[in-house]
């Protein structure tokens, strides 16, 4: 793009910018809404310029109806994320309650310090690699795998040998043993 190119784009946001922002702000519920979809018209004014009017009311009508679409594509966004949400509420609520519900181990998880519990979580819970999860939280492997095997004995301490909770058959046990 050139000099003239950025001059004229400038010159449209200044100019039609106002009304296609207020044209936004009458159309959606969130202020900060109307102000993403704004940001995308001025995104397609800038990628599309060739393509804008060169009459100033042909202009304008190009931006609002970039507007129009953006907008549709904005709200169509929200309805797939609102419903994708709810499915996963439902999933949630339809699953048998994990470990991390029994009494004992968040206790003896809380020696741990946040990335320690999130590495075992991540391990345990969510049925993640050492390789993932060390990708995850950008760690070489060798270095995930050793925290991995001093929180675990950091747990393990911590419920102590005579606990129901090791000697249990569930996924506190696997967890503190290893087992996957």
């Amino acid at each position: 793009m050139t000099s003239g190119d950025h001059d004229r784009f400038e010159q449209l946001a200044a100019t039609h910018g106002p009304r296609v922002l207020a044209y936004l702000l009458r159309r959606t519920d969130e202020p900060a809404d109307a102000a993403d979809v704004f940001q995308e018209v001025l995104v397609t004014t800038w990628r599309r310029l060739n393509r804008v009017p060169s009459e100033d009311a042909l202009a304008l009508a190009w931006m609002v109806a970039v507007a129009r679409r953006a907008l549709a594509n904005h709200r169509r966004g929200v309805l797939r994320r609102l419903s994708a949400t709810q499915r996963l509420r439902d999933a949630i609520a339809a699953a048998p309650h994990r470990a991390t519900s029994d009494v004992g181990l968040p206790d003896a998880m809380s020696v741990l310090s946040a990335d320690d519990r999130e590495l075992l979580t991540l391990v345990y819970w969510d049925g993640f690699t050492v390789e993932e999860v060390a990708a995850a939280l950008s760690l070489s492997s060798s270095t995930a795998r050793k925290r991995l095997q001093r929180a675990r004995d950091r747990v393990r301490q911590q419920i102590g040998e005579d606990s129901p909770l090791s000697a249990s058959g569930t996924a506190h046990r696997r967890c503190i043993a290893g087992a996957r």
